[in-house]
């Protein structure tokens, strides 16, 4: 078999080249990052039998012999056309980045609470703003919060929480770990949350879920953190709200459009913290991910159900 291997980000070594020839000896190994350009990366995905990695879906679709595509992200977004179609197996990395984003949602909550972005500036400037920032400290523990998904980034989240004695609400349609399960529930909660998390995945039914009418249910001056999908977000909504401080603030790793554009007013906008789409990178990600598909590459040649299938139906 032909097997393409090209990931997005934290590119793979001589070490790692090394481990997928010895796991994958007998087959035709072929690297995207040591192709000359993108017609060569093309024309190596039409070939292959096995891709690993996020390459364009209409060379995807251009390929004949294709049986199984391991994502290298857990967004399957721009793929479920290819899912739908049932030629091929599709896979992510489901669960694969819960810890790490549930880290970067607790930085964010706890910079946010401790003023860590104007003591930094502050710093910056050699300035001593002690006493003007005092009172505007905050504090997690014992915080309301509402987390939107009880996927495996929602549920670690709450786990991290636990230690500060928060009070946690998972929403979610059809989750037994959700508290709650209608959009009436949650609406009802919003009032009293002192942090609103997203982490749901995008699908037909979350883009635009959090809209304007949902940010003024929300609790006056509440945390808004965005680790799940930019598109869930009206972002129109959410600055009118910052700016009216409706909305407290928002620390927001993922935005409708990345890279976030010069002219957005996020950037500026002293309510708001940009973590850039970071949450998911931790140390030895590559290592890890060549254990993922390693794994479902030996569950293909056994015949056995393959971790992280796709259901085109549900979108993840």
């Amino acid at each position: 078999m032909t097997i393409y291997v090209s990931l997005q980000s934290q590119k793979m070594n001589q070490g790692h080249r090394r481990r997928l020839e010895h796991a994958l000896a007998g087959n035709r190994l072929i690297v995207g990052e040591e192709l000359p350009d993108d017609e060569a990366r093309r024309r190596a995905v039409i070939e292959a039998d096995i891709v690993f990695g996020n390459p364009s879906l209409a060379w995807l679709e251009a390929a004949p012999k294709l049986r199984w595509v391991q994502l290298d992200s857990a967004g399957v977004d721009a793929y479920l056309k290819l899912a739908a179609a049932g030629r091929v197996a599709l896979t992510n990395l489901a669960g694969f980045y819960d810890r790490a984003v549930s880290e970067c949602a607790l930085a964010g909550m706890l910079a946010y609470y401790r003023q860590i972005p104007a003591l930094g500036a502050a710093q910056r400037e050699r300035s001593w703003i002690k006493e003007e920032i005092s009172p505007m400290i905050g504090q997690l523990h014992g915080a309301r919060i509402v987390i939107l998904g009880a996927g495996g980034i929602g549920r670690r989240l709450a786990s991290v929480l636990a230690p500060f004695e928060t009070e946690v609400k998972i929403y979610a349609r059809h989750s037994p770990e959700a508290g709650l399960n209608t959009v009436e529930a949650l609406d009802s909660a919003l009032a009293a949350a002192d942090i609103l998390v997203n982490t749901l995945p995008h699908t037909p039914q979350t883009a635009g879920f959090l809209d304007r009418s949902r940010f003024e249910r929300l609790k006056v001056g509440a945390l808004f953190v965005n680790v799940g999908r930019g598109s869930a977000v009206d972002e129109s909504a959410l600055l009118d709200a910052l700016d009216r401080g409706q909305v407290g603030g928002a620390v927001l790793d993922v935005t409708a459009v990345e890279p976030l554009p010069a002219a957005s007013p996020f950037w500026a906008h002293p309510r708001v913290l940009l973590t850039q789409h970071t949450g998911g990178r931790f140390p030895a990600e590559t290592d890890r991910k060549l254990d993922v598909f390693l794994e479902n590459f030996r569950r293909l040649e056994r015949g056995e159900r393959l971790e992280g299938l796709i259901d085109a139906g549900r979108g993840y």
